[in-house]
């Protein structure tokens, strides 16, 4: 049984432990709340009224210029491209001793179109051998190996290639190689 005394100990005491539970989160709340104030306002977390977004402003614009980079890589980044010529003839070791002759021959563009316009297989003969501009991937993989190496100068005769639709000389007339 509880004595009249008793019970004022037991009041007095649950007083003093409910303030001092009641001060101590206070306090922890107003410690958190200046924590918050004392970051600077982009690393706080987002408030929309009496709504907290949990990110803050410099996350959200780390993350757009992630996608925006994304996008870029993957949509329309900056690609290697060139622009070249070629003379095609069958795929005989005729055909590759007559280029490998034609090679030695020609030394500037005009001659390369001359040839391409006399021998050329293709249908791009008409026109010089021109194949227009391109980049990795539009052509066939041993055409594109020999157009996107770094060792085949741009403004010489390469070749003779081969390829699934004969023996090729090429002539880079520009490339920009992108890394």
């Amino acid at each position: 049984m509880i004595l009249p005394n008793n019970i004022f100990k037991y009041l007095l005491c649950g007083t003093l432990l409910a303030s001092t539970i009641s001060v101590a989160s206070s306090s922890s709340f107003d410690t958190l709340a200046a924590r918050e104030e004392a970051k600077p306002f982009y690393l706080r977390d987002i408030q929309i009224g009496d709504t907290t977004l949990p990110f803050s402003p410099a996350s959200v614009v780390i993350v757009i210029l992630s996608v925006i980079m994304l996008l870029r890589n993957l949509l329309g980044g900056p690609k290697s491209s060139a622009v070249a010529s070629h003379i095609l003839l069958d795929d005989t070791e005729e055909a590759k001793a007559k280029l490998t002759a034609l090679k030695k021959e020609i030394n500037d563009f005009t001659k390369f179109k001359g040839a391409a316009q006399r021998y050329s297989k293709c249908p791009s003969g008409k026109t010089g051998g021109s194949l227009g501009s391109f980049s990795p991937g539009m052509m066939v993989p041993a055409f594109d190996k020999v157009i996107f190496d770094r060792e085949s100068k741009v403004g010489q005769v390469i070749g003779p290639i081969r390829t699934n639709f004969g023996y090729h000389l090429i002539w880079i007339e520009e490339r920009n190689l992108v890394e």
